[in-house]
């Protein structure tokens, strides 16, 4: 007697490998993305015919009232300058670098005196960040 043969069953393809595919490529531009902070919305960046190209400054941002803030929160610049201290486990005499994006409209006065409370309560350099203006 003769049994017949058992018919091939015919292989589904699996979902579980293009599920794989799509977690490594997300792991893939997780690593290898930067994640900034956003720009201030308030805040009309000063305007220069020249400057260097750089990433989106995770900044301390003055708008044009002369509100300073940071990371969306109102701030002090003393408090700033400690949480950068205390974010880059810096000792007291390490040098610390501020980033300053100041609205075009803010009072040259008043910017003149937050880089003098940034200098008081450590800040070693204080840069002010500007945007390429538009031929």
């Amino acid at each position: 007697m003769r049994l017949p043969r058992p018919t091939a069953r015919t292989k589904q393809e699996s979902t579980i490998t293009l599920i794989n595919v799509v977690f490594l490529m997300l792991i893939f531009f997780l690593i290898a993305g930067s994640l900034t902070p956003p720009l201030d919305k308030e805040v009309a960046l000063i305007s220069t015919a020249e400057s260097d190209q750089a990433e989106p400054p995770d900044a301390l941002f003055v708008t044009a009232q002369g509100s300073i803030r940071a990371r969306g929160a109102e701030i002090t610049p003393a408090e700033y300058v400690a949480r950068i201290r205390q974010d880059r486990l810096l000792l007291g005499g390490d040098a610390i670098t501020v980033k300053i994006a100041a609205d075009r409209d803010l009072p040259a006065e008043r910017l003149i005196g937050i880089v003098a409370e940034l200098r008081d309560a450590g800040a070693t350099r204080v840069s002010v960040v500007t945007e390429r203006a538009m031929p």
